[in-house]
């Protein structure tokens, strides 16, 4: 993303739109005059976002049940046949269960892994395939977290096999970095690693996390907007958040 008059030329996907990190970046990229297309399945909630803009850009809402290849295939059918080419990317759309893993069931395990993993590894396959045919300068952000890294020290329980779809991400975002450079396209890709974020994504460790300090939507966003606005040459590969506690001096 340019920081001159190109903006309005911008035309951002965002999965996972409707509430916490995927709205917040909605609002903050139609603020900057980038035209947004958000998917998600309540979306009329994404619809509403829109009177938080106060820039030039819009915020296009289309449901889509990101759990579904089909339905997936049909939101960026409809994107290519609607909007001009898409210039940014934002997987952002994923799922939390709280649970142990020895009391999980298949189909819970399986459905961390199709929406974290296969989900996103075909939103990616689509938009890098949509970016490649009308030859784009573009740009894919990965919503992953530091538990795609490394597992805290002091334990939180019930985080099921979700540590391991992020660490599945990762990986998949260092293996797209390299299908790109070998065909020689001319598109970034930014990993985005916050740690606990204050969403309703939280809500099932409300207990546990309580206590715990926890990152904002907006400081995700920005991070979010500071790899977009970084010069041509210049690619942020991965980006770490970590909420610090806070001391009274």
């Amino acid at each position: 993303m340019s920081k001159t008059g190109e903006n309005v030329q911008q035309v951002a996907l965002i999965t996972g739109a409707s509430a916490g990190i995927g709205a917040q970046i909605a609002v903050m990229l139609a603020n900057k005059g980038i035209s947004v297309i958000g998917l998600a399945r309540r979306a009329e909630l994404i619809k509403d976002l829109n009177k938080q803009v106060t820039g030039h850009g819009k915020i296009h809402p289309h449901h889509c049940d990101l759990s579904s290849e089909e339905c997936i295939l049909s939101a960026f059918k409809y994107v290519r046949d609607t909007f001009p080419p898409i210039t940014i990317l934002v997987c952002n759309a994923g799922i939390l269960k709280a649970n142990f893993i020895a009391e999980s069931t298949g189909k819970e395990i399986k459905e961390l892994f199709d929406l974290n993993v296969v989900s996103t590894s075909i939103c990616l396959r689509e938009g890098l395939k949509l970016m490649r045919a009308n030859k784009t300068k573009g740009h894919l952000i990965v919503m992953n977290s530091t538990l795609g890294h490394r597992i805290p020290e002091v334990p939180v329980p019930l985080f099921s096999v979700y540590p391991a779809t992020k660490h599945a991400i990762t990986a998949l975002c260092q293996t797209l970095r390299q299908e790109i450079h070998f065909l020689k396209l001319n598109i970034k890709l930014t990993s985005i690693s916050p740690g606990m974020v204050d969403t309703e994504f939280l809500s099932v460790y409300s207990r546990a996390v309580a206590e715990l300090p926890k990152l904002q939507t907006e400081d995700v966003a920005k991070a979010v907007l500071f790899a977009l606005e970084t010069p041509d040459y210049v690619q942020v590969e991965e980006i770490i958040l970590q909420a610090m506690s806070r001391f009274d001096i």
